[in-house]
């Protein structure tokens, strides 16, 4: 199975660098993973920054047609850590095991993303910062292979 994360901005922090390489070395016995960072847009008129980001993701998600793209979204659709696991397990098996989660910058995007993914998906109505989202987002893929293998999770 081959994932992408495409992700707005780059980490700065130590311990989310650290928590996200943990994960990613962990998944790698499961699938090829790659993070893919573009450059986040700030400008003093936010909307003008929305839509640039905007453009600029959905540009790069072209590069990829044959993936199956989900958007981290406020307003997307809650999964448990299981019908995630269903989700990985769908994706592989059914739709070109090519697989691409979408994250957003501080700002977000405009309605226009939602025109080039697949699926929405949501980690409940809180608003994570797209830093601490990625690793969150690491952690329930791992959770998900090990669902998918009947293997125990250990914390």
């Amino acid at each position: 199975m081959d994932i992408k994360i495409l992700t707005v901005g780059s980490l700065d922090k130590t311990f989310l660098i650290n928590g996200c390489m943990m994960f990613l070395e962990r998944i790698k016995h499961y699938a090829k993973i790659e993070i893919i960072e573009v450059k986040e847009i700030f400008n003093k008129n936010e909307q003008v920054a929305i839509n640039e980001q905007t453009a600029l993701v959905i540009k790069k998600i072209l590069d990829y047609p044959d993936y199956y793209k989900v958007l981290l979204a406020l307003h997307g659709q809650q999964l448990s850590s299981e019908k995630i696991a269903s989700l990985l397990r769908d994706v592989k098996d059914f739709k070109k095991a090519k697989l691409m989660f979408i994250i957003g910058g501080s700002h977000g995007f405009n309605l226009t993303i939602g025109t080039v993914v697949t699926f929405q998906l949501s980690f409940g109505a809180i608003t994570l910062p797209h830093q601490l989202c990625r690793l969150i987002l690491l952690e329930q893929i791992y959770r998900g292979f090990k669902i998918i293998n009947n293997e125990v999770y250990h914390k």
